[in-house]
């Protein structure tokens, strides 16, 4: 277990905006899919041992509803518009000395044990992410001092955080370690990546829309 406290910072755009590669903009499921991985992320990160507080950055106001009745809080987005941005915003609102980690707001295959192990592997390092499955993107992004996080999001991610220092997490590692970090990196933007994180496991909130449909 990682003897470091951790305070996660998760941006999440706007539901409106959200998945819009995993279904049509017309289809009520879309933004309740984008909600219910949120929440199984947020109960991840609720149940990790290492991790102190959560804050979510978003304007979405049903967002900041189902922040508002967790054990989160959040920051409102604007004026820092945009994943980078507003990752950047949420670690630089904590004392600069905090130990920060950015996380994706849809990895709904991710559980309290897989975030302890990333957060225990962090703690080996100043500065650590996790890739996403495809090797390509990033899904969490970890630093030592939260004045000292650069977020780099978007395409090809993973090789600028590379060549910002942080230290690729889990690529010499167990069989065990693997499939406990295969969680960690599943995130979800197109109907083959949905596919594959209901091969893993998805969480609570994110079976209940995917057995029920959106809520009437």
């Amino acid at each position: 277990m990682s003897t470091v406290e951790w305070t996660a910072v998760v941006p999440v755009k706007s539901l409106t905006d959200a998945k819009s590669r995993l279904l049509p903009d017309a289809d009520p499921t879309r933004p309740e899919l984008a909600l219910a991985f949120l929440q199984d992320v947020l109960t991840a990160l609720a149940g990790a041992a290492g991790i102190a507080r959560v804050v979510v950055v978003t304007d979405d106001e049903r967002i900041q509803s189902l922040v508002d009745a967790s054990s989160a809080s959040w920051l409102p987005e604007s004026p820092h518009v945009g994943l980078n941005p507003a990752a950047a915003f949420g670690a630089a609102s904590l004392p600069h000395d905090t130990a920060v980690a950015i996380i994706a707001g849809d990895l709904p295959c991710l559980i309290p044990s897989a975030v302890d192990l990333v957060l225990t592997l962090a703690g080996a390092h100043d500065r650590a992410f996790v890739s996403d499955a495809q090797g390509i993107g990033t899904t969490m992004l970890l630093d030592r001092t939260a004045a000292t996080c650069c977020p780099a999001f978007g395409e090809r991610s993973r090789a600028r955080h590379v060549q910002l220092g942080y230290v690729d997490l889990g690529l010499d590692s167990s069989d065990e370690t693997r499939r406990l970090l295969a969680r960690a990196r599943r995130d979800v933007d197109t109907q083959v990546d949905l596919w594959d994180a209901k091969r893993i496991g998805v969480g609570a909130a994110t079976s209940a829309v995917l057995i029920n449909g959106p809520a009437r």
